[in-house]
């Protein structure tokens, strides 16, 4: 079987398709990543070959100079401010623009290597584009919450310009089945066909510091704020060194995982900051009792696998949907931006150590995800839809 892996150039969306392209070539089925040409090196660091497409795109200059004209990225949002459904699809215009743009390289790739199936990430839309010219299934593969579910209301307006140059009205963006790494509890309610799908996290290229080898002498706590926000140049909206201040009178090993560039927000930090620097996250958070994080998908669904309590401090709209779908669960708390004060900060964390609520309801969410059929045993699943183009029933998808 050939599968045509598809993502576009940022590290959080391609990382959650890495485990699954292990399972389908260790099952001898090759794979190939189409993407970006700029990010093809990080693609082929994780073992898979790449096929650089198009001209290149910085997406994270794109969205950056995109975000800069949107209220809710100059500042954090009003309490109660989740934009509309349709506010919030409409910012994928980057990825049908990013999807445009590798287009023609991937058909006319796809057309001669006559792939039997597609693996799209939800922002990769030039995924479902070459399924659907080539009349194959397509994979949507999840990496968190499902952000985009509703996108069948808006694809038509989304998609007209790329979908009307090859004569399409629509390019079916929400695939074939959805693999859905959510446990039951965090899933979005609605009627998509939805399949089961273990979370296996994958944070990129990483060494085991020693430091990281040795058990914790008292509580440890992550505090992240993911690599997005760095690439985007929004440091006003990492919170980190306030939570690094409000952590330091707690008796607990703070361990700050951030970017090489953001340790200087970092000048003086107390005494109890064990690391300031990158750190292999799935590895740190089995270690830890909590996390504080921005609301990213890649920290959430990896502290979920590792059982941990989270602390989340939202800005952008996808970063609030993840907190409150996970704040539903027990498994966290959130805090607005204006309530993540000193005081306010301190007194969340305190409550995610000492409320078993808190780390019951994490370790249940961490049982369910295990319990879900693994990268390698989704495989047999991928060969049947490509065969035939059946599947099993989909999932139970019951109401929040």
């Amino acid at each position: 079987m050939k599968v045509l892996f598809a993502t576009w150039s940022m590290q959080g969306h391609y990382n959650p398709l890495v485990p699954l392209g292990w399972a389908l070539r260790a099952a001898g089925h090759e794979v190939v990543v189409a993407c970006h040409p700029s990010f093809a090196p990080t693609v082929t660091q994780a073992g898979l070959p790449a096929l650089p497409a198009g001209p290149d795109v910085d997406v994270l200059d794109v969205l950056k100079g995109r975000l800069s004209k949107r209220n809710w990225a100059a500042g954090p949002p009003p309490p109660d401010g989740v934009p509309d459904a349709k506010r919030r699809l409409l910012g994928l215009r980057i990825g049908v623009d990013s999807a445009d743009a590798m287009a023609d390289d991937v058909l006319a790739f796809a057309r001669s290597w006559r792939p039997d199936l597609v693996v799209f990430e939800p922002n990769a839309f030039v995924g479902p584009l070459a399924a659907t010219l080539l009349g194959i299934p397509s994979v949507r593969l999840l990496w968190t919450v499902d952000f985009t579910a509703r996108l069948g209301e808006l694809e038509a307006e989304l998609m007209e310009p790329m979908a009307s140059r090859f004569g399409l009205t629509t390019i079916g963006a929400l695939g074939t089945v959805t693999l859905d790494p959510c446990p039951p509890r965090l899933q979005v309610a609605d009627d998509l066909p939805r399949h089961p799908f273990r979370y296996v996290p994958y944070n990129g290229p990483a060494v085991l510091p020693d430091w990281l080898r040795e058990p914790p002498s008292r509580p440890r706590v992550c505090v992240t704020w993911g690599t997005s926000l760095d690439g985007l140049g929004l440091d006003h909206m990492v919170l980190a060194p306030r939570v690094v201040e409000a952590l330091a009178d707690l008796d607990v090993e703070t361990v700050v995982a951030v970017t090489d560039r953001q340790r200087d927000l970092f000048p003086d930090p107390p005494a109890n900051v064990r690391h300031i620097g990158p750190v292999p996250l799935q590895p740190l958070l089995a270690t830890c009792d909590a996390v504080v994080q921005q609301g990213g998908g890649g920290t959430t669904m990896t502290a979920l696998a590792a059982g941990v309590p989270q602390l989340v401090v939202p800005h952008m709209p996808d970063q609030i949907f993840n907190a409150r779908h996970l704040e539903a669960t027990g498994a966290s708390r959130t805090l607005t931006a204006d309530e993540a004060t000193v005081d306010g900060l301190r007194d969340a964390v305190h409550a995610l150590l000492t409320d078993p609520g808190h780390r019951d309801a994490a370790a249940g969410l961490r049982a369910e995800s295990d319990a879900r059929p693994t990268p390698a045993q989704t495989v047999a699943l991928l060969e049947r839809l490509a065969r035939d183009g059946s599947l099993p029933e989909p999932s139970s998808n019951p109401s929040r």
